[in-house]
């Protein structure tokens, strides 16, 4: 019989996990992990506004997301879609103008639906959302929209080496087409009011088995009905928060982007920068 994932409290058990879709795939008692903490977090957030109405929540959002990595110092990666920045320049200005390092990804320009596009629509798409974002060069951290993937290969060309897979997952980080997949674990939204204790658990979890925790989310994702992100902030992420850096102090847990994970693998260990936002 396995064991259970955490204690013999049976708190969360592989059949839990299974139920709530999450795959379970430690890398295994013997591990040579590239950076210097047993495990590694991180937290990505789609920068996009697809929807009429999401404007303001996709601020308020922001903001919001914002004062979360500076307080605790947990940089994050923003994927991007060029026509959002665009739209809304203050929202955009305010992950470029942080202390704190922040990843800037391509989310394409528009939002398109990867797996329906051709080779040059989403390389025409990558490339406008690059230049309306202000970037000269290609992000490491490409994120399919609607988590709908194809043309790996266009993708590797363009110079991206780090990608989040659909399937969530506990578990290490592995190459599939040329790119490294950096598998979610949670997608908060606003059903995650009240759901700090489970992610700090799923945080536990990594440490444990020396796994990546990856938290997921949208601006508009957090902010409730009537355009107030205090609640979610309050009960589900700033727990969360403080938990990764709580163990990241106490030498357990690496902190970092999609690319710079990615970027160490790629790297066989040796340092290098994250691509930072732009000035």
């Amino acid at each position: 019989m396995k064991a259970p994932i955490l204690s013999s409290s049976g708190s969360l058990t592989r059949a839990t996990l299974q139920k709530l879709k999450i795959g379970f795939q430690p890398p295994g008692s013997v591990v040579r992990n590239l950076w210097p903490e047993r495990a590694a977090a991180c937290v990505s957030v789609d920068f996009d506004v697809t929807s009429p109405g999401r404007e303001g929540p996709n601020r308020t959002g922001t903001f919001a997301l914002m004062e979360l990595s500076e307080k605790y110092g947990i940089p994050l990666t923003w994927a991007i879609c060029g026509r959002t920045a665009e739209e809304d320049r203050k929202a955009y200005d305010r992950i470029l103008d942080s202390p704190t390092e922040q990843e800037i990804g391509i989310h394409t320009y528009s939002h398109i639906d990867v797996s329906r596009s051709g080779a040059d629509e989403l390389e025409a798409e990558i490339t406008r959302c690059m230049a309306a974002i202000g970037l000269s060069s290609v992000p490491r951290t490409f994120v399919f929209p609607w988590n709908r993937e194809a043309h790996f290969d266009v993708l590797k060309r363009m110079g991206f080496i780090a990608y989040r897979g659909k399937e969530r997952v506990i578990g290490g980080l592995s190459k599939a087409r040329g790119l490294w997949n950096i598998p979610p674990v949670y997608y908060v939204d606003q059903k995650s009011v009240g759901a700090a204790p489970l992610m700090k658990r799923y945080v536990d979890i990594c440490v444990r088995h020396r796994a990546v925790f990856h938290l997921w989310t949208h601006p508009w994702s957090i902010v409730e009905e009537g355009g107030s992100s205090e609640r979610m902030v309050r009960t589900a992420l700033e727990p969360v928060f403080a938990h990764m850096a709580q163990k990241r102090d106490e030498g357990l847990l690496h902190t970092g982007t999609m690319g710079s994970l990615a970027t160490a693998l790629e790297m066989d260990g040796r340092a290098a920068p994250a691509i930072i936002a732009p000035n």
